[in-house]
């Protein structure tokens, strides 16, 4: 207006209709631009994660390495033979003859020549100042070889001076390079396969030890039905009693509901060992047994029965990765049935044989294989030639969350059950099965309780093992450290619980793997879980 009462003159603007998005082509390929982006930086951060464990594991299995190599040193450094020349001064008493001076005076110098030689392997070893805090409790010897008398006269006071020259060797007896150095004992155990790095008795134990001592072992225990391992050996229930050679075993009672009794026995005589076992503090599985009847009469994976309940998730100690942290409660509200093992290679048959199913790594690639430290595809393996030798009771490897699904779909629908693969919070409690600790078993993954690499087993680093080779965790499952790494499935794609290629470090309980979609490798299974 103009003031005057005037409406003046109005003008109206509208802007330009929205160009037709249909038809822009230079839009949609802006678009296409950000998508191929988005798929590029996605595909970089899954190969980041996949690099940072392959760096963990070769960073972690060069410390494997080096604390084998620490052990073997310190065993060749005492592993000597030496010859000394000592002289020795002895008052001769006047109830003992000449002779029996004489011997004496020998006996006191051959005795100084092995305090001398065993001083100086101690002091003259590489880790001399670790290794001198466990000198009075160590179990180190020294084997007089041979002596010779070089000079011996009398004195007019009735003092004898003797000088003779003795040949000596040094030896740790197996295990005691790793109680010197602080290690765990896995790395002396005489069975440990470290990669090509065998731990082999001392030479001077095999050369000059012979004796072969055996003590008898009583072991009781207030349960029935209970199951005895000394050495990872089962010898049924108590009331036990056996022969064992003299020295250091590991003995262990399990029964379903009871706290582990865990025991380090060091026989020097014979033995009777008691034992009361404690009720378990939290409220375990109904470990009810469960298999699916499928077609043709056969069977499908066997499953144990777990209930609901509480637990805390995640890195517990304050280490690990970033992705295990921080702890958490976690809670399980509804219990279900999950494999006893890992799904086999025979469990996988019977799926292909009935549906004709290929796997990715057969229509494309093939199966990533560990080398020089980070995976990498090989055309030619798949799940039936994973790269080694394995029978239909080793898991089957080479297959993709795709694969696994395809499996678990096709069981649920000819038992006419829902199974699937577990989820992150139902994969770790089972697996921890009620501990706390690094491995259900405890902080130390031991030696030869598991398939991992440098644990001790006949299998480390060369290959899967068969299921149930190793000891089940108190929820009655199998390998849920290491053999190989289990798929679970939630939001992101993770695989659980370590392999046989993996550091002992990277198969604890808390340790997520995070995976790109489709991947697949000849470390990589999966367990089968059924919803009740």
């Amino acid at each position: 207006p103009d003031g005057r009462g005037d409406p003046g003159r109005w003008v109206f603007w509208s802007p330009p209709p929205p160009p037709n998005r249909e038809n822009n082509e230079e839009y949609k390929e802006n678009i296409q631009k950000l998508v191929d982006k988005y798929q590029q930086d996605k595909y970089q951060v899954e190969q980041a994660n996949i690099n940072r464990f392959t760096l963990a594991n070769s960073k972690e299995s060069l410390a494997e390495k080096i604390k084998v190599r620490r052990a073997q040193r310190l065993r060749n450094e005492f592993e000597k033979e030496e010859k000394l020349e000592v002289s020795r001064s002895v008052v001769c008493s006047i109830q003992e003859t000449l002779q029996k001076c004489i011997a004496r005076g020998n006996l006191l110098a051959k005795q100084k020549a092995s305090q001398n030689f065993i001083n100086a392997l101690f002091n003259n070893a590489t880790e001399a100042s670790l290794i001198a805090k466990q000198k009075q409790n160590s179990t180190a010897r020294v084997k007089v070889l041979d002596h010779k008398v070089l000079s011996g006269e009398f004195s007019g006071q009735g003092i004898y001076n003797t000088k003779i020259a003795v040949a000596l060797a040094g030896a740790l007896p197996t295990g005691q390079a790793c109680v010197l150095l602080a290690l765990s004992k896995r790395y002396c155990v005489e069975t440990a396969v470290t990669s090509g790095l065998s731990v082999k008795p001392s030479f001077i134990e095999r050369k000059y030890n012979s004796e072969n001592v055996l003590y008898q072992v009583t072991i009781r225990s207030d349960q029935y039905d209970d199951e005895v391992f000394i050495d990872g050996v089962s010898y049924g229930s108590t009331k036990l009693t056996t022969m064992l050679a003299a020295g250091a075993h590991e003995l262990v009672i399990s029964k379903q509901g009871y706290d582990n009794h865990q025991q380090r026995l060091f026989l020097d005589r014979n033995m009777i060992v008691k034992v009361n076992l404690l009720k378990a503090q939290y409220n375990l599985a109904s470990g009810e047994k469960v298999q699916d009847i499928l077609a043709k009469d056969s069977y499908g994976p066997e499953l144990v029965g777990i209930s609901a309940g509480n637990f805390q998730m995640g890195e517990l100690k304050g280490a690990g990765f970033g992705n295990e942290k921080p702890a958490k409660g976690a809670q399980i509200l509804n219990s279900f049935a999950i494999g006893q093992s890992q799904i086999t290679v025979a469990d996988f048959k019977k799926f292909v044989d009935s549906t004709q199913y290929v796997t990715e790594a057969e229509i494309n690639q093939g199966c990533a294989v560990y080398v020089d430290g980070k995976p990498q595809y090989n055309a030619t393996y798949n799940w039936r030639n994973p790269g080694f030798k394995q029978s239909d009771r080793h898991p089957v490897v080479c297959v993709s969350e795709k694969d696994s699904g395809a499996y678990l779909a096709w069981l649920s629908r000819i038992t006419d059950r829902k199974y699937r693969l577990p989820k992150e919070t139902e994969w770790e409690y089972v697996a921890r099965a009620g501990s706390s600790e690094d491995y259900w078993w405890g902080s130390d993954v031991g030696n030869g309780r598991a398939n991992c690499a440098y644990c001790g087993s006949i299998w480390s680093n060369v290959s899967t093992a068969p299921i149930k080779s190793f000891r089940a965790n108190r929820f009655g499952l199998y390998d849920t450290v290491g053999n190989v790494w289990e798929l679970t499935s939630d939001k992101e794609l993770v695989a659980r619980g370590g392999s046989w290629n993996f550091a002992p470090k990277l198969s604890k309980a808390s340790v997520r793997l995070e995976l790109s979609r489709g991947f697949r490798s000849n470390y990589l299974g999966f367990r089968a879980l059924r919803e009740n």
